[in-house]
């Protein structure tokens, strides 16, 4: 699962290192651009509230399978038409893009967390750092291929023809079968209090087992129906909408509010980046350690902190020790979110599915909500408004606990 998460970070980070070359190609606007990254979004938001039923009735192999294969065509597809000048069939290709990456995206979470669960120890983190190294690297290399003159379509096409070939050998690891809406494959038992998967040869950990006794038809079942899923979905959102703030708008933010260069305000972003990549990949020895209401707490004060060294502190040192801050404080939201919607493995598709959703919701409305109160009172006082949705995350964390059967999960 590492290698998938990290070749859709790549795939993703693609896109986003190469927008302001296929900007300057077409000579667009900031809001011509903005309608791209409205289509992608929309896309992705609607493969994101159908996932839950279709990874159900797919399995998760099968939906990435699919999802992987429709974005390396889809992509170079928009790539190609947008370079031509062919606008609406380029933008119904990133529609169809962005609806591939949101429902692959659900699957490789439903797979990620069930495989958390039969193990018994915090994973999620681990497999969301690879997927920002992924996104990072990805960036690193559309600099290269743009510094080499190397036209968009055939950077993104070549990326994306290495990615399904990769990721079609990386997904023969993963079970076959569909998951039958209860986070198990078929033909597998779902882990239980005592024995984890059927499957598992090495010693038996100690898995969350949900209360079932009183549990809805999962046909009628629908996680936007249950209280806790919700919250769990504004805390992931909350902590997506701190990740993006920075990767949008932070160094813009720095070089019109504090005269910083382009050159300064772009290593602070990669502050911000590596910190939380960082943070990620070392997040499972960190939850086991500590569980995941402390570490969401202690991420609610750190990203205030941060925002209050970047926004109040007018120094550059400054800056980049709010930067890390910001992002080891907002690194485990959204993997302690997945983990916390996947607790009760009756409903873990659909509700992960549901968190997803609401946690996307914070990429298609936050860059164009910073945009507009940047507009009104400035980029680097917009940020304020950040420490809000952290204190949320710090007032409602004991929401995501561990269920009291797995102690493993918190030690």
């Amino acid at each position: 699962m590492l290698v998938i998460f990290a070749l859709l970070g790549v795939g993703f980070g693609s896109w986003l290192g190469r927008l302001p070359g296929l900007r300057d190609h077409l000579g667009a606007s900031t809001l011509q651009m903005s309608w791209l990254g409205l289509a992608l979004a929309l896309g992705s938001l609607t493969g994101l509230v159908f996932a839950g039923r279709t990874v159900s009735w797919l399995g998760p192999r099968r939906t990435l399978t699919i999802g992987i294969t429709g974005q390396a065509i889809a992509l170079p597809a928009a790539m190609i038409l947008l370079w031509f000048g062919l606008t609406v069939p380029g933008v119904i290709c990133l529609v169809l893009y962005g609806l591939n990456f949101g429902t692959s995206d659900v699957a490789m979470n439903v797979s990620g967390a069930s495989a958390e669960r039969a193990l018994g120890k915090p994973r999620m983190p681990q497999l969301h750092g690879a997927y920002s190294l992924g996104s990072v690297s990805a960036m690193g290399l559309s600099a290269l291929a743009e510094s080499a003159g190397i036209i968009v379509p055939v950077h993104v096409g070549v990326t994306y023809a290495v990615i399904l070939v990769v990721a079609l050998f990386a997904l023969r690891a993963l079970p076959v079968g569909n998951t039958g809406g209860d986070g198990a494959l078929e033909g597998e038992a779902a882990p239980s209090a005592h024995t984890g998967p059927t499957t598992h040869t090495g010693p038996v950990p100690v898995v969350a087992q949900a209360d079932t006794s009183h549990a809805p038809s999962l046909r009628t079942y629908s996680p936007w129906r249950h209280p806790r899923i919700l919250v769990i979905g504004l805390i992931a959102m909350s902590m997506s909408l701190a990740e993006g703030a920075a990767s949008d708008w932070l160094p813009l933010a720095l070089i019109d509010g504090r005269g910083f260069t382009n050159e300064t305000g772009a290593l602070v972003l990669g502050a911000f980046f590596v910190s939380m990549t960082v943070t990620r990949l070392s997040g499972s020895m960190i939850l086991a350690r500590f569980g995941r209401v402390l570490v969401l707490r202690a991420g609610a004060v750190l990203v205030i902190l941060g925002l209050v060294s970047v926004i109040a502190i007018p120094f550059s040192w400054a800056a980049a020790v709010g930067a890390i801050l910001w992002g080891v404080g907002c690194a485990f939201g959204f993997p302690i979110g997945i983990s916390a919607a996947a607790d009760n493995p009756e409903t873990a598709t659909r509700d992960v599915a549901a968190v997803s959703a609401i946690a996307y919701t914070a990429f298609l409305l936050g860059p164009m909500s910073f945009g507009f109160l940047g507009e009104h009172i400035g980029l680097l006082q917009a940020f304020w408004s950040l420490a809000v949705f952290a204190a949320i995350v710090g007032l409602t964390a004991r929401v995501a606990r561990e269920p009291e059967a797995a102690p493993a999960m918190s030690r």
